[in-house]
């Protein structure tokens, strides 16, 4: 008998209304200068009741939602947009928004979005290391442009002396190498890589690696 009353309570609550969406999960790919994506999620209430969106919640600060009503009448729709700004972020994001009805309070819908940030300068590897007496040979990263960005790496610099570096462009425009030297592997030691770039024209890009000797 419980279980019984336990599904015919599942069938119950759903009467009360629900919201079929046209889609909980899309994929952007994008670059850095579109600097925001904008989403919009579509519903129905197939339910045979009046249904009220009590909540819409995002995973973090740099994602908003906007809803024109909260109340759908049976068979009304309506459309969840959602705003993403990348303030400098690259690679892949994900971000849920959380919605959340009077039909089922405890049930939240997540809906997904997914947003790949085209990288505009990639550096490969990020760190080189060296083990402490090891021979201090030159260590290289590799700089690589987008193809469709028209960018130039201006200047690769080391905020430490004792590790050098020396930059050589491989394909013009495109690709440079940047090559680093401990003067000893005696001891350890730590630089930061400083990339200095030339895009956006605006606020050119800075990227950073590491050297360790550790």
């Amino acid at each position: 008998m419980k279980l019984l009353f336990l599904i015919l309570l599942s069938f119950a609550g759903s009467a009360f209304g629900q919201l079929a969406w046209e889609t909980t999960e899309q994929t952007f790919n994008s670059k850095p200068q579109d600097k925001e994506v904008v989403a919009k999620y579509k519903f129905t209430n197939t339910g045979s009741n009046p249904i009220k969106i009590e909540n819409v919640k995002t995973s973090c600060g740099c994602t908003t939602a906007a809803l024109s009503k909260t109340d759908y009448a049976p068979g009304e729709s309506g459309t969840i947009e959602t705003k993403f700004v990348f303030s400098g972020r690259t690679g892949k994001q994900e971000k849920a928004i959380m919605v959340t009805t009077d039909a089922h309070p405890e049930q939240p819908t997540v809906l997904k979005l997914h947003v790949d940030i085209q990288e505009t300068v990639k550096v490969v590897p990020e760190i080189v290391l060296w083990r402490v007496g090891e021979q201090p040979d030159p260590k290289s990263i590799r700089i690589a442009i987008a193809d469709d960005v028209s960018a130039k790496i201006v200047s690769v610099t080391s905020d430490n002396p004792a590790l050098k570096v020396k930059l050589t462009e491989v394909k013009p425009g495109k690709e440079y190498e940047a090559q680093i030297t401990p003067d000893s592997a005696a001891q350890p030691a730590a630089a930061t890589l400083i990339i200095q770039t030339d895009y956006p024209a605006d606020n050119p890009e800075t990227k950073y690696a590491y050297a360790r000797v550790k």
